[in-house]
């Protein structure tokens, strides 16, 4: 299960950390989400940014919920946009409503 903090943490240094951890080569993930080892490199070191097209492929590989992992980098994602937009709540919450209508 991956855990939310105060300050999540970025989506490329958590897969790098998970790839070092099971000792998988940059070639093994990049090959399993479909992209070249460049861009891998990129969205590990925080230059790029992880599409959401390519966590189905990470769930696999590193045994997680897919669910889980969309839901967190769509908070990353959110965070990066508009975390500092005075009026996000208001904006979220607008958007939730005419969502669940």
């Amino acid at each position: 299960m991956i855990k939310v903090m105060e300050k999540p943490i970025e989506f490329g240094t958590y897969i790098h950390g998970l790839r070092k951890e099971k000792k998988y080569s940059l070639k093994i993930v990049a090959d399993k989400l479909g992209i070249d080892i460049s861009l891998l490199s990129k969205i590990e070191n925080g230059e790029r940014q992880l599409q959401s097209h390519m966590l189905n492929g990470l769930s696999e590989l590193f045994d997680l919920d897919y669910k889980e992992m969309q839901i967190l980098l769509l908070n990353q994602k959110i965070e990066n946009e508009y975390g500092d937009e005075p009026f996000i709540n208001e904006a979220l919450q607008m958007y939730l409503t005419k969502k669940n209508k």
